[in-house]
């Protein structure tokens, strides 16, 4: 066979490992292959977090030399900041004088029947630092004190005469009418004959057949509340003093000697018997619970004395183009022994309840330069025409048959006068032990 001419294939030199090349050329060239396969060996997620760095740095050193020459100047109220208008403001208070002190005022109340302590109390309460040791010695000193029977779901609102409302005083109003416990109701049956008032009954059944003997005793509460660095706290003394009936309690005991403040509406009256003394001389006076109409008393007053010519202003029998009027005030009480046990008007302490709407030293005799000043926090609203200095608020409907002009009085309450006990010998209200 004949063998096929071509060329030869190209034969491959083998070089040994570690062995030593031959030329300077040929180490050149194995020297730029190995750098060539370094670089191409590189990750890339290297290459990019080193730019990351270096972006980085220089962003730092930009923002140390721009602050390296800053000097901090006063602080600059950017003017165009809105702020809200006057219009707004008056708006927003009238709000809240229509509405929004409901909120605020069930809030307060809430808390005051669901402390149990007198010293959880008094942070609801007005002054409340200087009466823990009055309610201590009210309340008797029991391990929790129990407000079962007025639930704070039971009040409601009532809304006081705006200038009340815009000297921060509000109401809160609980009413129960008188019941019959039916638990104590054995009632004696009556004869036909006197139930058909044929006859009248005999005495042991008079005594005893009475329904009012099984009716239970109606309860209103007046719970006012006086906004006080923008919170409204309750005024303790009204709350206790309608709820417990302490003024019925004190007028109906005599004890002589025993002495209260007491929050009442006066007006003057019709007196009771013969006039001993002239109307020149001595005036009558009817004084009534705020909330229960028929708990008063009537009390005589000299006209010299200084209590008879601060009442002076409310003093209209027998006195020409004067009208009956009702007019609320705290009063000092006290029990006499001579000639017979009666009640004294010993002091008129201010007009309205001390602390919510008055305070002391407002009441001032007629007649005197002084007694036209407004008492502090009695200043109309501005663009409120107000004719009459005394404020108005809620109509007493049972504590009198007058005109009805004069049948409206503004309220108020703060701590009790120096030395003067407003609880000491009234009863204890109900507690759980």
């Amino acid at each position: 066979m004949e063998e096929l001419e071509g060329p030869a294939p190209p034969q491959v030199e083998t070089v040994a490992i570690g062995s030593v090349p031959g030329t300077e050329e040929e180490s050149e060239m194995v020297a730029k292959s190995d750098e060539s396969g370094g670089r191409r060996g590189l990750h890339p997620l290297i290459v990019f977090m080193g730019a990351l760095v270096i972006v980085a740095g220089a962003l730092v050193a930009l923002v140390l030399l721009n602050q390296k020459d800053v000097r901090y100047g006063p602080l600059v109220v950017d003017k165009q900041v809105p702020t809200k208008s006057p219009a707004s403001s008056l708006l927003e208070q009238e709000d809240f004088l229509e509405s929004g002190w409901k909120e605020l005022a069930q809030e307060a109340l809430s808390g005051f029947l669901q402390a149990g302590t007198p010293e959880d109390k008094a942070r609801y309460v007005i002054g409340g630092d200087h009466l823990v040791d009055e309610m201590a010695r009210f309340y008797g000193g029991v391990d929790r004190i129990d407000e079962s029977d007025t639930p704070v779901e039971s009040f409601s609102y009532q809304q006081l005469d705006i200038m009340d409302r815009r000297r921060g005083i509000f109401l809160m109003r609980f009413e129960r009418p008188s019941q019959v416990k039916m638990s104590e109701f054995f009632r004696p049956v009556a004869p036909l004959e006197v139930q058909h008032e044929l006859e009248d009954p005999d005495l042991l059944l008079s005594a005893y057949g009475g329904k009012e003997r099984f009716a239970m005793d109606p309860v209103r509460v007046m719970a006012f509340f006086k906004e006080t660095e923008g919170r409204l706290l309750l005024d303790w003394h009204v709350y206790t003093q309608t709820k417990y009936r302490l003024f019925r309690h004190f007028i109906t005991t005599p004890r002589p000697g025993a002495s209260g403040v007491f929050r009442v509406m006066v007006r003057e009256a019709l007196p009771v018997g013969p006039l001993e003394k002239s109307l020149e001389e001595v005036r009558t006076f009817r004084l009534s619970d705020p909330s229960f109409g028929d708990d008063r008393i009537t009390v005589s007053v000299a006209n010299d004395a200084l209590a008879g010519r601060v009442l002076s202003e409310l003093a209209w029998i027998n006195i020409p183009d004067r009208k009956d009027q009702n007019r609320y005030a705290t009063v000092r009480l006290s029990w006499k022994e001579a000639p017979e046990s009666h009640i004294q008007l010993d002091e008129v302490v201010c007009w309205e309840f001390l602390g919510l709407g008055g305070e002391k030293g407002n009441a001032k005799p007629a007649g005197n330069e002084e007694a036209s000043t407004v008492a502090t926090g009695s200043e109309k609203a501005p663009g409120v025409e107000d004719e009459n200095p005394h404020h108005v608020s809620i109509r007493e409907e049972r504590a009198g048959t007058g005109s009805g002009e004069g049948a409206r009085a503004g309220h108020g309450i703060e701590d009790p006068a120096p030395g003067v006990d407003e609880g000491e010998g009234l009863p204890n209200p109900p507690v759980n032990p």
